[in-house]
């Protein structure tokens, strides 16, 4: 009738508590994470201009051109909290073109513009790091046994 005695932390009772705990505390953290990136969105609307004069690519046309732009903020309906930023102009063939302020990460100006594109390309050399493949080419390889 010797049973072997759980320890503490292996008891039904104390494994729930630590679960709600750690419940607790992921929760805590992300709603501290939220506000935080609300803060930073609406910092975000505070610093942007009403219009800018800025490139733009027109997905109709295939084209890059500049344009002034205006901002425009859209608020959803269901979250007031969710503020969308954006600036919007029209090509010289009518089409209108848009440039994200909040989500930069949904703009397609940087995935789709030629300008973008031929802008890397001139920049390739500047980011090839040491251990990738074409640094001794661009580079020379380095002597480091007469290095001094």
């Amino acid at each position: 009738m010797n049973q072997a005695i759980p320890a503490v932390e292996q008891h039904y009772h104390i494994q729930d508590l630590i679960d709600k705990q750690t419940k607790r505390s992921e929760d805590r953290e992300y709603h501290r994470e939220r506000v935080k990136r609300i803060e930073e969105r609406d910092q975000v609307l505070r610093d942007s201009k009403s219009h800018v004069l800025t490139d733009f690519w027109c997905d109709k046309c295939k084209e890059d051109f500049k344009s002034t732009a205006y901002r425009q903020v859209e608020v959803d309906w269901t979250n007031s909290a969710q503020r969308i930023a954006f600036y919007k102009t029209k090509c010289w063939n009518g089409h209108w073109c848009i440039r994200q302020i909040t989500d930069k990460h949904k703009d397609a100006f940087y995935t789709k513009s030629k300008l973008v594109r031929l802008d890397q390309g001139n920049h390739y050399a500047d980011t090839v790091q040491p251990y990738e493949t074409g640094f001794n080419l661009l580079y020379g390889k380095k002597d480091y046994a007469n290095i001094k």
